[in-house]
């Protein structure tokens, strides 16, 4: 397979993140090269990209560790969705007895609709409440 083809999960990875931080044309420039968020500028090459990346693992795709820094090497992974959905900057931490998840984590451990911590917590509820409490109420 050609490795610049967009038959090639990891090029177009690479495509997606250099269009979304340097063309202003390119879908979600505005939440990403449009803010501000640039890449490591020897990722402009293909080849120099997959050198510190790797390929990208089949089910996962390119995510920024932490979101309020740049990628580079050291800030990016190849993440699953649900990790990336945990990651995002509106992610809901909270933390009850030692042990800190998202919202989303914590309703997948009661069970719950993945937005039912949060709405609980919206609603004013402590935060022991809101992550114990198996069902609505």
């Amino acid at each position: 397979m050609n490795l610049r083809s967009k038959n090639n999960p990891t090029y177009v990875s690479w495509r997606c993140l250099v269009g979304r931080c340097t063309n202003p044309s390119f879908d979600n420039y505005k939440r990403y090269g449009g803010v501000g968020i640039t890449l490591n500028p020897e990722w402009l090459d293909f080849e120099k990209f997959v050198l510190d990346m790797g390929n990208r693992p089949e089910g996962k795709t390119l995510d920024r560790i932490d979101t309020t820094k740049n990628y580079s090497k050291e800030n990016c992974r190849w993440a699953t969705p649900s990790e990336q959905q945990s990651n995002r900057k509106c992610a809901m931490l909270l933390t009850y007895d030692g042990i800190t998840k998202n919202s989303r984590e914590w309703a997948r451990d009661l069970n719950l609709a993945p937005g039912a911590v949060w709405m609980r917590i919206k609603n004013g509820w402590s935060v022991k409440r809101a992550v114990t409490t198996r069902k609505a109420g």
